[in-house]
């Protein structure tokens, strides 16, 4: 097995694991506001046995370059689109986690050829005005103030209920990654990550392909209800919570949730 990684002319880091005859079974994994491609160490290890398993950084996070006008979710789904052509691929699966969910889902609607199926973890739909709100404000504070703030309640929230050395040592690696990040990257995809999950409300019924909506019983943001509501509404979807987990489940608790995104692959995709 080999890892692989690089930059396209845009300026998008990516890296990848694969081994010789998976060049046909890909897998791209999205991470969410706040994130780099690491996160998903634990996933592409665990998938490369059976497929070429990439990950990249949004626009502005770990190691991609920012945009310096204005943008908006389509900004991100070009960014993959540019990442898809550069690695000259076509026909995977999407693997996204929380806006890196909304960005897949929005991928697959814009390019819903290219896409085999999706995995949206802790993705959030149709949020109720003040709830909305509240996530809207968390942004402008961090680009009026050019400070991400409220770190502490924000790992609270993504990391509910875990206590283990194990996992104060993983939570602790998410906090030195949010004071390092650009606050103005941070502020603007989490000003979009705001803005975006009500788009989805009368178009989740377009996606033609199998999507499995996966979230935490303990996440207060992207809850249950909603997975089950967005698998109602889309044609190939199914939905499922895992008891104990919050929105950062993907990476603290790896070992749930990677046999069931493995079994939905294999069901529905294979």
């Amino acid at each position: 097995m080999q890892k692989y990684s690089g930059s396209t002319k845009g300026g998008t880091h990516y890296s990848y694991l694969s081994q010789s005859g998976l060049e046909n079974n890909l897998l791209i994994f999205i991470h969410g506001v706040g994130m780099k491609l690491d996160v998903w160490d634990q996933q592409t290890m665990y998938f490369s046995k059976s497929y070429k398993a990439i990950s990249y950084d949004l626009l502005g996070h770990g190691h991609s370059s920012m945009i310096e006008k204005n943008i908006d979710l389509d900004d991100y789904v070009e960014q993959l689109y540019e990442l898809i052509l550069h690695l000259n691929i076509n026909n995977f699966s999407l693997v996204g986690h929380s806006m890196g969910s909304l960005i897949g889902v929005a991928f697959a609607l814009k390019y819903p050829k290219m896409v085999n199926s999706i995995v949206a973890l802790n993705m959030v739909f149709n949020r109720k005005q003040e709830d909305q709100n509240i996530v809207l404000n968390r942004a402008e504070q961090v680009l009026r103030s050019n400070k991400i703030v409220n770190i502490e309640t924000t790992l609270n929230r993504w990391f509910r209920g875990k206590t283990g050395n194990t996992e104060i040592k993983k939570i602790e690696k998410i906090r030195k990654w949010l004071t390092k990040l650009s606050p103005l990257a941070y502020g603007r995809a989490y000003k979009i990550f705001a803005l975006s999950d009500k788009m989805f409300t009368n178009s989740l019924s377009k996606l033609d392909m199998p999507v499995m909506y996966l979230t935490g019983d303990d996440d207060p943001n992207s809850t249950t209800q909603m997975s089950i509501d967005m698998a109602s509404i889309t044609p190939k979807g199914i939905s499922a919570s895992i008891k104990d987990e919050a929105h950062m489940m993907a990476y603290i608790s790896a070992d749930k949730v990677n046999p069931l995104i493995n079994n939905f692959l294999i069901k529905f995709t294979n």
